[in-house]
């Protein structure tokens, strides 16, 4: 248990996945424990609407299913992009059906601490590294208000080195295979000394282990049982069929879990009246394609994060999908490094989002800032070629420099294929801030220890291109000022190109102008707004300029840990991170 778990209040770690949900308690006092939901750690993510309009949830939805099949959504996670969804006639908001099933893991919560799950408590919710900020913003209007939200891979990376031991030294880096039921991520973290950042990831949506019943399902199909009986599995059009091929369903799972502890085993089917032998090397051949793909993103995942299979430290695997045996010989063959395995891989991510966030500050909330101007939309592409719509974001002057590129999601490498909004970039763990404390001679809301002139010595953005997630690094050279008056300055004159590397293709982007405005510090948390600007940005690949516009700010607080003469900001939410020096102390 973190040294500082006693002063944290309740917490519920939560992995909303695709087929399962998995959730994590953490008392006061106590080590974490998987929560249980009708005696299983894994709570069905599936949800059905009754008659009466309540949204059922877990095996109660399973059940409910078969008498109602138009009400059922098995896999709600996927239809995050889709608003609403038409359920036994009714249109029934996403969110409400995300709701539905975080609801029933704090009920089960509360029921297990023996009290509400109010007031001092805290929610962990992981989601893809890949989630843009519309997706995300789905899960949170879900949430209970304060809920934070963790990258899966991040969380994965601090159940391994906090909980399994593994060892990754500073600046090392690991791949995290995610396995699940449904769908597989794969992502490339790079342990720093606050904790784990992710490099670049992938997300497979259709290529989960229901991918491999699938799999075994045609294959039986394929063995030539009674035509007629077989098609009312496949095609079921009675409450008595339906649950029949729910059976069968369950039982090619059972079967396939079995065979990565045993070597053969029998498959019953439903209205057939028979058994079908299914042997570990057969499972292998049926599963290949689909793991082979997994592999290959691995590979992809790597590339884009520069980082040589010889300088990996470790292979992590996660989601319950990965005990298959074949999948760490694909990934040692493929990569040379045996990867590690723990009994139940599929708590890995609960149980790791609550390792890798800092106790909440308890302090009054800071005045707000005046209102600043809404961020401007992206400028539009001047043609199909050669130009894309672009936003850049600073999330305000405290983070100006973040310049948060997000590539607007890039479709080809080549600059073809149209423009889209740019996504937010995925959460990283939050280290607690440290500042010195604001001394009596300077107005609220001014931190002494920041009042001076800074230049940015490193930083680091995240970006998508072609749906992976990549790391810009550069920007040296800004300047920013804060003054005792709550006056700030940035000036990107001397900026240096932020550059990264992306299938042959260097990509860079730099900004020049200045921005000026007010600012707000307090309890390690910066809030700016923007009275005036001229600063524009632009975007080249392989040196030719592939987009420009103006430098754009979102409102959101950043964070900051300021030092002597050393001053670190970051985005809450990853978008970025700043390693700033002091050029010149408090101005007179």
């Amino acid at each position: 248990m973190p040294a500082d778990a006693g002063n944290r209040p309740t917490q519920v770690g939560i992995d909303f996945g695709t087929s399962s949900t998995v959730a994590v308690v953490a008392v006061p006092g106590r080590e974490p424990r998987p929560l249980l939901f009708d005696g299983s750690p894994l709570l069905p993510s599936a949800v059905c609407l009754d008659p009466t309009g309540r949204i059922l949830t877990g095996r109660d939805a399973l059940h409910s299913a078969a008498a109602h099949p138009a009400a059922f959504e098995p896999y709600p996670k996927r239809r995050v992009d889709e608003g609403t969804l038409l359920l036994a006639g009714a249109d029934v908001e996403v969110p409400r059906l995300f709701a539905a099933v975080l609801d029933r893991v704090l009920a089960e919560a509360a029921h297990a601490t023996g009290h509400p799950l109010g007031g001092p408590a805290e929610t962990v919710i992981t989601c893809p590294a890949s989630w843009a900020g519309a997706r995300r913003a789905v899960l949170l209007a879900a949430a209970p208000a304060g809920t934070r939200l963790v990258d899966e891979p991040v969380a994965a990376a601090h159940y391994f080195t906090d909980v399994a031991g593994a060892h990754i030294p500073e600046g090392g880096a690991a791949v995290i295979y995610d396995f699940g039921a449904g769908t597989f991520d794969a992502a490339v973290v790079r342990r720093t000394a606050g904790g784990f950042t992710t490099l670049a990831s992938r997300g497979l949506p259709d290529c989960g282990g229901l991918d491999i019943d699938a799999a075994i399902v045609s294959h039986l199909a394929a063995a030539g049982f009674d035509p007629e009986r077989w098609s009312r599995l496949e095609t079921p059009a009675s409450v008595a069929d339906r649950r029949a091929r729910q059976q069968l369903w369950d039982n090619v799972r059972a079967a396939k879990e079995m065979l990565s502890r045993a070597t053969t085993t029998l498959i019953h089917l439903p209205l057939l009246d028979a058994e079908a032998p299914l042997g570990r090397e057969e499972l292998d051949r049926l599963a290949g394609p689909i793991l082979d793909r997994t592999v290959a993103a691995v590979g992809e995942v790597l590339a884009a994060a520069q980082v040589p299979a010889a300088e990996l430290s470790a292979i992590f695997l996660a989601g319950g999908s990965s005990r298959m045996p074949a999948v760490a010989g694909k990934l040692h063959r493929a990569f040379g490094i045996l990867p590690t395995i723990v009994d139940q891989p599929e708590l890995a991510v609960a149980e790791g989002s609550l390792r890798s966030v800092a106790p909440p500050a308890v302090a009054a909330p800071a005045a707000a800032a005046p209102a600043g101007p809404e961020t401007p939309p992206a400028p539009a592409p001047a043609s199909r070629r050669g130009r894309r719509r672009i936003a850049w974001a600073a999330a305000g002057i405290a983070g100006a420099v973040a310049l948060a590129l997000a590539l607007a999601q890039l479709a080809t490498s080549d600059g073809e294929g149209s423009a889209s909004t740019p996504p937010a970039s995925p959460s990283t763990e939050v280290s607690a801030p440290v500042s010195a404390s604001p001394s009596p001679s300077y107005p609220p809301g001014v931190d002494p220890c920041l009042v001076g002139t800074w230049r940015v010595t490193q930083n680091t953005v995240y970006g998508l291109i072609d749906d992976v997630r990549v790391l810009y690094t550069g920007g040296a050279g800004t300047l920013i000022t804060y003054r005792a008056d709550g006056t700030s300055s940035t000036d990107y004159n001397k900026m240096q190109p932020r550059t990264t590397r992306y299938r042959g293709a260097t990509w860079s982007d730099v900004s020049r102008g200045t921005v000026s405005g007010r600012y707000h510090a307090e309890d390690g948390s910066i809030t700016s707004t923007v009275t005036k600007s001229n600063a524009k940005g632009t975007l080249r690949r392989n040196g030719k300029v592939n987009a420009t516009g103006p430098v754009t700010y979102y409102p959101e607080p950043s964070q900051y840990r300021c030092t002597g003469n050393d001053l670190y900001l970051y985005s809450p939410q990853g978008n970025y991170s700043n390693d700033l020096v002091r050029v010149s102390g408090p101005p007179s």
